[in-house]
């Protein structure tokens, strides 16, 4: 990765390459060189997500890896999705700005969703995600996913939020047969290798501290409780500034 800064009056523009043993991007970034908000910034990472992972997905066809994917294929639309904690925030805008009566429908599915996991004594866990031991991360999703908890923008076994969908669900591309995602495994499942991960250096943002190295991030399915418990945003920070450390997270990933 060779993110070139240049500063303008007005914005940046971060000119990047990227190249793997199979496969090259370049791309560049533009954020405006004033203060913003980092919830600003994401239609920018979504898109560069977009690229890194549409890279990726190239390579992987070019080795006669066809990639399974598809709309109406929604299995993996009932696994616990991390988001970070700036996306958390733009979900929670989205549902608020649907109009009627569908923005009641979207909240009723989340309630329902938040009931069954109660139900199912994984609410409580969910909700303190600090507390989790190491590995157990592994097996909360699995007894997350057995209990088929579609996610709440699901219908008609799609997305019904698709160019707004979290990083984390970007990410997930898969070239085995499509009916292998209802029963997930390492045996049955082949996800396509990505060069990096950009939703954890998304959720580095969230640290409480930037020197701090962890990945603070919210259920997907409790997106809308944890933003009505958190409603203040981080202050706005010069453009510039987030642009950096967002290419800072991703070449750090090795140490995390």
């Amino acid at each position: 990765m060779s993110p070139d800064v240049p500063e303008q009056a007005d914005a940046v523009t971060a000119h990047v390459k990227l190249s793997g043993e199979d496969w090259e991007l370049e791309t560049s970034l533009s954020v405006p060189a004033g203060p913003i908000r980092l919830r600003t910034m994401l239609p920018l990472v979504q898109s560069f997500a977009d690229a890194v992972i549409g890279a990726a997905a190239e390579a992987a066809e070019s080795q006669g890896r066809r990639i399974s994917c598809k709309k109406g294929c929604g299995a993996c639309c009932r696994q616990l999705v991390p988001i970070s904690e700036v996306e958390a925030r733009h979900i929670a805008a989205l549902v608020e700005a649907l109009p009627e009566p569908r923005r009641s429908q979207v909240r009723a599915r989340f309630a329902e969703a938040r009931r069954r996991l109660a139900e199912a004594g994984l609410l409580e866990t969910l909700r303190h995600r600090q507390e989790w031991g190491k590995g157990e991360s592994r097996s909360v999703g699995e007894a997350y996913f057995q209990q088929g908890i579609p996610c709440p923008f699901l219908e008609e076994e799609s997305c019904s939020i698709h160019p707004d969908r979290p990083i984390a669900c970007r990410e997930y591309l898969v070239t085995s047969p499509a009916e292998n995602c209802a029963k997930p495994s390492a045996d049955t499942v082949d996800c396509v290798k990505l060069p990096m991960r950009l939703w954890p250096a998304l959720a580095l943002f969230d640290a409480v501290k930037p020197e701090e190295r962890c990945i603070r991030w919210v259920p997907l399915i409790l997106a809308l409780e944890w933003v009505a418990e958190q409603p203040e945003e981080p202050a706005p920070r010069p453009g510039p500034e987030l642009l950096r450390r967002f290419f800072d997270h991703l070449t750090a990933q090795k140490s995390l």
